[in-house]
């Protein structure tokens, strides 16, 4: 069981691929389309998002004739590779309003507000207040980014958004939009095309008006109807809640999930298709009922390993996703990840460590399908500066990307059709996802799931325990609500009489979910910290581990011993590493337990510096007598991109420090080159920035 198991972990299935945006950003040819497929699909990159993106030229108007052209050569092309197709619902974003064709159509289409002005007459009347005030309704004045130069935020062509609380608003959204799509490529719905992507809708658009508040027409009605009084509405703008200021964000909420999401929802049903994509911010987790592939986005390095990733209102992101999809019993969730999450706000400063670091805060939290934000058709003039960095074809790891699709493709393998172990619930409201106090369960090492309280119900609990689907929660993390009964609250770790990995120290930065799938149990560890962490661990039970090193797809016998009726192993993980135990009872794998490194001592001298593509070559060399049953290996230290050949044959590439290279198949007896090729980053060729690059000791 475990052997065939390893042995699709060594050989990941095309179903996980990430699924990169690739921006559609200028000329589109089927001849550029075609051949970037091809390199995508070599790189092990089996999906792509087609993301329309600012710089195509007005010549392509969205939804044209030409622009579907493209589309349908696109989508032919990926059918051809085998590849799968998500598309989106923009141009460019957020979502809704059909590059502007929306209010084009009618213009009382447009996004809707109230303000609180001295004029009854600047906009339609719904309030007359007894300050001598009144509130109107007026268009919110947002706008969408656009696809062609001059229709960006502020620009006067910026596409206006579309009224996303009126019914028939979204459904012109939709016959524009996926209406159009299907007639030209419908024959691929559910099979090489599998969802439509759309992204963080927004009510009032962006750069709406200011002090303005969401508003649709005739909710005046509705409102009135559910209890509201109009005229206390003023405590909108005063900060003063009231009864009727709670009762409208819960009638404006509701009904976005009611018009919009719903209605997004009902034609990817009808047509085979998954709704994909993400709501407006990272902790809306009661929105992602209504997608088929629950969603977020880290973008703009709000989580950021050099930061506190526990402590921002984006922190819930990884979880929020996962933990909605194990909700609603849907197989997968997605994160768009790593957009313009640059370093010290210099574009393109995006390493291979950071990437590495992203991937695992979301895979270790349960994400399963990663959406790199993004691959650019094009980098000409300024379209390279439109959100970078290229992760893909147009940065430094390029020629080595099927290694980090692989590592990717293994995480989602892991995270789909397995059981989270979790024994704790933590209840939360949309928006409030409790992020501080669930800060003590991520750093003592015991795995969690969200359980939004509007999702709970009460034939949940059955023998003291709370049940969700797949998932039996033992203990509850909650307030003092009446309804959650019978089942043990807790008020934190200290009330737990267990972990679900145990260290002999505190290690705070140290991540671990428990997972059962195809029958086997297992822990994926991961270091959030930037430095080593170094432990005696153990878990409870008696087992074998098998350690599964999922970047370099190798795997041995862990270390460890039985006592107390706990299995103890020492643990190391250096900054930007990650393991995989597989728990063996049955003694599954007869595989050797992992030998001694040797480190060979390697003087290295520079013996070329091309700075025009921010490429230093070192060599070095050693000699060792006997090469049989030795596992030498070279480490350095350096930045950023690092390719290690050994007697002229490539070895590796490693992203990270401390770059580490295993030797041993690669050398012989006597003496031994060694040629390092260090790459800069790609903002040195990308921006005026130069970013220090090479060994850090020569």
């Amino acid at each position: 069981m475990i052997r065939s198991f390893i042995q699709k972990l060594n050989h990941p299935d095309k179903e996980f691929t990430p699924i990169p945006f690739w921006f559609l950003n200028d000329t589109l040819t089927d001849e550029e389309i075609i051949r970037q497929l091809n390199d995508f699909h070599d790189k092990g990159v089996d999906g792509i998002v087609l993301h329309p993106r600012i710089g195509i030229p007005e010549s392509i108007p969205y939804l044209s004739d030409p622009f579907m052209h493209c589309i349908k050569v696109a989508v032919e092309t990926a059918a051809s590779l085998g590849m799968l197709v998500v598309l989106y619902d923009e141009a460019m974003y957020p979502s809704g309003s059909a590059h502007g064709m929306v209010v084009a159509e009618n213009p009382k289409y447009a996004s809707q507000a109230i303000i609180m002005t001295d004029r009854a007459d600047e906009g339609h009347l719904i309030a007359d207040l007894k300050s001598g005030k009144y509130i109107v309704q007026v268009n919110s004045s947002g706008t969408i980014r656009g696809i062609h130069f001059g229709e960006d935020d502020g620009d006067k062509n910026a596409p206006p958004a579309a009224d996303l609380l009126s019914q028939e608003a979204v459904d012109t959204f939709i016959r524009l939009t996926h209406e159009r799509y299907y007639d030209v490529v419908g024959a691929y719905f559910g099979s090489t095309i599998i969802g439509f992507f759309t992204d963080e809708p927004s009510v009032l658009g962006r750069c709406a008006r200011q002090n303005c508040q969401p508003w649709t027409w005739g909710f005046e009605d509705d409102f009135v109807r559910a209890g509201g009084i109009l005229e206390d509405l003023a405590g909108l703008f005063s900060g003063e809640d009231n009864d009727s200021t709670a009762l409208y964000r819960k009638m404006i909420f509701e009904r976005e999930l009611d018009v919009y999401y719903a209605s997004l929802h009902r034609f990817c049903q009808e047509h085979g298709i998954a709704l994909m994509g993400h709501p407006h911010r990272g902790d809306d987790i009661e929105c992602e009922r209504f997608f088929d592939i629950p969603g977020q986005d880290i973008v703009w390095r709000w989580i950021a390993p050099e930061g506190d990733p526990l402590g921002t209102p984006e922190s819930g992101q990884g979880k929020c996703s996962s933990d909605a999809a194990r909700i609603s019993g849907v197989r997968r969730n997605s994160n768009e990840c790593f957009g313009v999450c640059v370093r010290d706000n210099i574009p393109w400063y995006f390493t291979g460590s950071d990437m590495k670091w992203y991937i695992d805060y979301l895979g270790v939290r349960g994400v399963n399908l990663f959406i790199p934000h993004a691959f650019f058709y094009s980098v000409a003039g300024t379209r390279r500066d439109e959100r970078p960095p290229d992760v893909g074809p147009n940065n430094i790891w390029w020629e080595h990307y099927a290694k980090i699709s692989d590592y990717m493709k293994r995480i989602s393998y892991l995270m789909t059709d397995s059981v989270n172990e979790a024994r704790v619930c933590v209840l939360c409201e949309n928006r409030d996802m409790r992020i501080e106090q669930v800060r003590q369960f991520y750093q003592n090492q015991v795995e969690f799931n969200y359980l939004p309280y509007r999702d709970f119900d009460q034939t949940m609990i059955r023998d003291n325990t709370l049940t969700v689907r797949n998932n039996t929660y033992q203990y509850v993390f909650c307030d003092d609500r009446e309804s959650i009964s019978d089942v043990p609250k807790i008020n934190g770790v200290e009330d737990l009489p267990y972990r679900d990995l145990y260290t002999d120290h505190p290690c705070p930065d140290l991540r671990v979910t428990r997972l059962k799938k195809d029958g086997i149990r297992m822990m994926f560890l991961t270091n959030e910290g930037n430095s080593t962490v170094s432990t005696s661990a153990a878990i409870d039970g008696e087992t074998t581990l098998i350690a599964y090193d999922l970047w370099r797809g190798e795997y041995w016998r862990q270390e460890s011993s039985i006592r107390d009726g706990k299995t103890h192993f020492p643990l190391e993980l250096q900054a930007r590493e990650s393991i995989l135990f597989l728990l063996d009872k049955k003694g599954d794998v007869p595989t050797a337990s992992k030998r001694e490194r040797i480190y060979v001592p390697v003087r290295f001298t520079l013996v070329s510096d091309d700075e025009t593509s921010f490429v230093k070559t070192y060599a070095g060399e050693f000699t060792v007598d006997e090469t049989k049953n030795n596992e030498f290996w070279i480490r350095i230290t350096a930045e950023e991109m690092v390719e290690c050949f050994v007697n002229d044959r490539f070895v590796d590439v490693s992203l990270w420090n401390e770059h580490r290279f295993r030797i041993a198949e690669h050398i012989k007896p006597g003496a031994n080159r060694v040629v390092l090729r260090v790459t800069g980053n790609a903002a040195n060729r990308f921006t005026e920035h130069r970013i220090a690059y090479g060994l850090t000791e020569v």
